[in-house]
């Protein structure tokens, strides 16, 4: 023959399928382009990595509600929510504390579910403390969360 068909320069073959196999190892190992959080909060896991009194009390208060709950992230696992708490007080002589807790999406960041009380409304002990957080997830994973004003 005096040249390759097509009228072009011929091409190598095995560099050809080098390129295809390095453009599907991309498209396999990349990640996913749309990340669907699920609809209920009850399909999350719910990460606690808190080691103090309240911690151990809201992994069990959870628990006893039927959420799934965890001590550490796990990679590569389903939805997951870190649980997240913190004591917020105005400033001001007669402000009181409040004790706010977040449920954020591990992979998003999105916060999923929030409760905010005053910390005496809550009760006196951890485990009190624990048990309303936990009943206050427990209504918002029933109902849904509330529409924003």
């Amino acid at each position: 023959m005096a040249g390759p068909l097509g009228g072009g320069p011929a091409r190598d073959p095995v560099r050809r399928r080098y390129r295809l196999g390095l453009a599907a190892l991309a498209a396999a190992c990349a990640p996913a382009v749309r990340y669907e959080p699920p609809a209920a909060l009850r399909a999350y896991d719910i990460v606690v990595t808190r080691t103090d009194s309240l911690g151990r009390e809201l992994v069990r208060a959870l628990d006893r509600r039927g959420f799934r709950v965890r001590t550490r992230v796990r990679g590569g696992s389903g939805p997951t929510a870190y649980l997240f708490v913190f004591c917020f007080r105005s400033p001001g002589p007669e402000a009181e504390p409040w004790l706010h807790v977040r449920l954020a999406d591990t992979r998003s960041g999105s916060v999923v579910a929030a409760v905010s009380a005053p910390s005496a409304a809550l009760g006196s002990t951890a485990a009190e403390q624990a048990r309303a957080i936990a009943d206050s997830l427990h209504a918002i994973a029933v109902r849904g969360p509330l529409p924003p004003p």
